[in-house]
């Protein structure tokens, strides 16, 4: 996970980072400082959540 975000701000570093997560998962993509941005909803059949991952800046 670090090398892709890492990657994502090196092409596009004005960018937020969006993703969907299994909902069990949270607590690991927050540690990568991402933040909920939805209520948890079904994606075949598995609870998710959108996460972002603002722009931070060096």
């Amino acid at each position: 996970m670090s090398k892709t975000l890492e990657t994502c701000t090196r092409h596009w570093p004005d960018k937020p980072v969006y993703l969907g997560a299994q909902a069990h998962l949270q607590n690991f993509y927050q540690s990568f400082g991402f933040i909920p941005v939805t209520e948890v909803y079904e994606e075949d059949g598995i609870p998710h959540i959108g996460m972002a991952r603002e722009v931070i800046q060096a």
